[in-house]
């Protein structure tokens, strides 16, 4: 990740006065190039979501799965989702934009990055348009201004648009509508503790709603179940 775009997402959560209880990664690494690094996220429940089976940290818990199928998760659980980077190699990302819209809860807020193009009479020569390069085996879509305001964010509030870099990186962010939105803007940095979200059992016969789900669960315990399973 370059270090203007990770330093214009921390300012984004930073300027916005949002406090999450939970903060959900999607496409996301561990380490220091985490966007959950943010020092206003310092106390939330934290997850990361990879392809990638990734080693937990003491304060971020790495989950392995996939964006467009999030049913590890219940409704409205997070009330900050980020994902940079990733979109563009999600070859069905309308299935994870709606599973991010799905996990984020009402008033919560949604970040995305993504390499994209615009008109720039400085770089574009006839037909042609300056965009970032092709930079790993999957890599599918490059996205507009308009296509951030009008797809990615359709629907949702207080919407805003920027491009760092060129070729163009866009950073949007806008906030789900619905009640609560008071409640995570401005909160305390100091929280007690919350447990972590409620999620179902991903059975596919109970979504396909043949049985009922378990009852919630904590994540960890869950995950823990799980991965007896396998063993």
């Amino acid at each position: 990740m370059h270090p203007a775009v990770q330093q214009t997402i921390h300012a984004i959560i930073r300027d916005s006065g949002v406090r999450p209880r939970r903060a959900l990664e999607v496409g996301g690494v561990m380490g220091p190039n985490s966007l959950l690094r943010s020092p206003e996220l310092q106390g939330a429940e934290r997850f990361c979501l990879n392809l990638v089976s990734m080693p937990s940290s003491d304060d971020i818990t790495a989950v392995a799965g996939n964006a467009n199928d999030m049913t590890l998760f219940e409704d409205e659980t997070f009330d900050l989702v980020l994902s940079n980077a990733t979109l563009e190699h999600d070859k069905h990302f309308w299935l994870s934009l709606a599973e991010v819209r799905r996990v984020l809860a009402p008033g919560g807020m949604l970040v995305i990055g993504a390499p994209g193009f615009r008109k720039n009479p400085e770089r574009d020569h006839g037909r042609s348009t300056h965009t970032y390069r092709v930079h790993y085996r999957f890599d599918y879509y490059r996205f507009s201004d308009q296509a951030f305001r009008e797809v990615f964010f359709e629907g949702m509030e207080d919407v805003r648009v920027q491009s760092v870099l060129e070729p163009p990186r866009f950073i949007g962010h806008g906030f789900k509508p619905g009640r609560g939105r008071s409640a995570i803007h401005r909160r305390s940095a100091a929280r007690a503790p919350t447990g972590a979200p409620t999620v179902a059992v991903p059975l596919p016969a109970a979504r396909r709603g043949l049985v009922p789900l378990y009852p919630r669960r904590p994540l960890r315990r869950l995950l823990s179940r799980l991965r007896a399973r396998r063993a």
